[in-house]
């Protein structure tokens, strides 16, 4: 993403170079119009694919973190059940131990 930032601020940069340079020389448009309007093309489009192309990446990233906190989830739902389920063998072994204890015959 850093990469895709830097290069628009890149292709930003360059936009206003050239229409710096356009509008301080009048003359240069006159003598190359056709080259001007070109660079001044493909630096859009070039501005519009990386746009595209953050909004892509910015997508896949959404999906990971989405995943990422949905198995976030699961290992706490994971965990919550393991606890259960130890805390149930630890009743049980505690009722088994007193169980055994106790003398039930008579006196």
């Amino acid at each position: 993403m850093s990469r895709l930032e830097r290069k628009a601020r890149e292709l930003k940069a360059e936009e206003a170079r050239i229409v710096e340079c356009l509008d301080g020389n009048r003359n240069l448009i006159a003598l190359f119009p056709e080259v001007v309007l070109q660079r001044l093309k493909a630096n859009i489009r070039q501005q519009q694919d990386l746009r595209n192309e953050v909004d892509r990446q910015t997508e896949v990233t959404l999906e990971q973190a989405k995943r990422v906190k949905q198995a976030e989830r699961l290992v706490a739902d994971a965990q919550m059940e393991r606890d259960r389920i130890m805390e149930l063998e630890e009743l049980h072994e505690v009722i088994e131990h007193y169980a055994r204890q106790r003398d039930f015959s008579a006196p």
